[in-house]
């Protein structure tokens, strides 16, 4: 009976370890744009046009003013739930193949500022005023100008929420076995809108 206990304990272990498959890192060693305060006031807003049958995701997309000049043209971008780019634009990034490729954040001038969070199979939608980016595969937060206002020096970071958000700088991303996406940590902590550490 004593034997019994530690063998059914090491099997229930063996088996909720292997349901579990861990997520390796993207590291993008890539150039982001910072967007200036003096850029927080739109000029105009930019609508975003396809040459497809429909404006859908995955769609080629170009954006226009609304005197119908192009001002983003065709073929760097496909559309990703923008439709119109106030301060920042969701598009996916277009391949010289005609693929869609990674989910970025750019302004008007075309300057990638982040990469997107993902939320429900979308770009991740604002939380108390900031949403989640990625910039070289660590995380921190973007306001609605696209503003990096908390750096992207995380491994994970949560939702705010009262004010507050937990974030570490270890943690482990891994899928279980109903495919949901799982972060552990030992090193968690909670900073506050500025981005300091909360006692």
């Amino acid at each position: 009976m004593k034997t019994t206990i530690p063998i059914i304990t090491l099997t229930a272990l063996l088996t909720i370890t292997s349901c579990r498959q861990q997520i390796e890192r993207e590291y993008i060693d890539r150039d982001y744009f910072d967007i200036a305060t003096s850029d927080t006031v739109a000029t105009s807003i930019l609508f975003a046009v396809t040459d497809e049958e429909f404006l859908q995701y995955g769609t080629r997309v170009a954006y226009v003013d609304n005197l119908g000049d192009t001002i983003i043209p065709f073929g760097k971008f496909a559309y990703y739930g923008t439709d119109t780019l106030v301060h920042y634009a969701n598009v996916l990034e277009s391949y010289s193949d005609g693929t869609a490729g990674r989910q970025v954040g750019i302004d008007r001038s075309q300057n990638i500022l982040f990469d997107l969070v993902m939320f429900d199979k979308g770009p991740e939608p604002f939380n108390e005023g900031l949403t989640r980016v990625l910039r070289d595969g660590k995380m921190g937060y973007a306001n609605k100008f696209g503003q990096i206002v908390i750096p992207c020096i995380y491994d994970y970071a949560k939702w705010f929420d009262k004010g507050v958000a937990e974030v570490t700088f270890d943690a482990t991303i891994f899928l279980d076995a109903d495919e949901h996406r799982r972060v552990e940590s030992d090193e968690w902590f909670t900073i506050d809108k500025r981005g300091q550490k909360v006692k």
